[in-house]
């Protein structure tokens, strides 16, 4: 999704674009089965996000998975957000890298962030496991108030980019990318958009609560409640079509479209026989019906993938979010 996004608002990407074997298309979802996993007594899964967002949801949704299949006694979590996730990635790496028996959670979200903040650590320093799912991102404001749609938006952002506070997640992250791309779709100067960054949808919700900011991105999943109740009015949805009733920025004439996926990593520093192992459990655990039942629940798109290909994939998008983090001028 974001290789798409950038050729469609970054003409000064193409040349990157055309070095993507993966540009004319979705990578295929991999669906070879997993080989013999060892259990393991305890198994440590770090959540870089706070509790309650995507990353927390993902990662409880995969422990629970684990736990069903027998491949995990005991489960030890642990949430530290900041900074797109490079807070608790530097964290993890710190303490977990040699440990065979951890896992951390991230995404999309975090190659923003690392895009932007620079961190000394990145991901680099830990091992690819598996890509887990897709989601996308929808913009909602408060029921009843100044943006009862789309074109209401459009327009106040024409009048005065500034006059429109937006928040979502990290700095970078896809979120901010998605507005930042929203602008330079409309011709504006993407300098002068406001995006207050937070660590997962309910302290979004709560600042549009407060009237600290007018629009808020992020998954479907964490305003799910919101928007069925009606306190939220969903604007857009960020996928090439309409999806759960809502109309895609495609459709309302803002040539975008953005994905969130979200995957598993492991410690770098552990053999590749321990990294194999963790492999085949995360695999596994995304057989069981503890899993399918989450990414019903959740409405996420299965998008697993793992091994070399996962490995390349990640490398191109790293590049990606970095050339759009450059071109439309997003700062930490």
């Amino acid at each position: 999704m974001l290789r798409r996004s950038l050729l469609k608002t970054c003409g000064a990407a193409t040349a990157l674009w055309a070095t993507s074997s993966f540009a004319q298309k979705d990578v295929p979802v991999a669906t070879s089965p997993a080989n013999a996993a060892t259990p393991l007594t305890k198994l440590s899964l770090y959540i870089p996000g706070g509790a309650g967002g995507g990353w927390d949801q993902t990662g409880r949704a995969l422990g629970a998975a684990i736990q069903s299949a027998g491949l995990a006694r005991e489960l030890a979590y642990e949430n530290k957000g900041g900074k797109g996730g490079t807070i608790g990635l530097t964290d993890f790496v710190e303490r977990f890298n040699r440990d065979p028996a951890a896992l951390l959670i991230g995404g999309m979200v975090m190659l923003g962030a690392i895009a932007v903040n620079r961190p000394a650590v990145t991901l680099a320093q830990v091992s690819p496991i598996a890509r887990l799912t897709n989601d996308f991102m929808v913009l909602v404001a408060p029921s009843g108030g100044r943006f009862p749609d789309m074109n209401a938006l459009k327009e106040a952002m024409r009048k005065d980019l500034s006059t429109v506070g937006f928040t979502g997640g990290s700095a970078g992250g896809v979120d901010h990318m998605l507005a930042g791309m929203i602008a330079r779709q409309l011709r504006l100067d993407v300098g002068r958009l406001k995006y207050l960054p937070t660590s997962s949808g309910r302290e979004a919700m709560d600042l549009l609560e407060k009237g600290e900011v007018q629009i808020a991105i992020s998954s479907y999943s964490e305003f799910q409640t919101a928007i069925e109740n009606k306190s939220l009015t969903p604007l857009a949805v960020s996928s090439r079509k309409s999806l759960h009733g809502i109309p895609s920025l495609n459709e309302l004439g803002i040539n975008t479209d953005l994905g969130n996926w979200r995957a598993v990593f492991g410690p770098g520093q552990i053999s590749e026989a321990d990294r194999s192992n963790l492999r085949n459990i995360v695999i596994t655990a995304t057989q069981t019906p503890s899993w399918k039942q989450a990414l019903q629940r959740e409405k996420w798109t299965n998008a697993l993938m793992y091994g070399d290909e996962f490995t390349k994939v990640l490398m191109i998008e790293q590049s990606m979010a970095s050339a759009v983090a450059m071109m439309l001028k997003l700062k930490a």
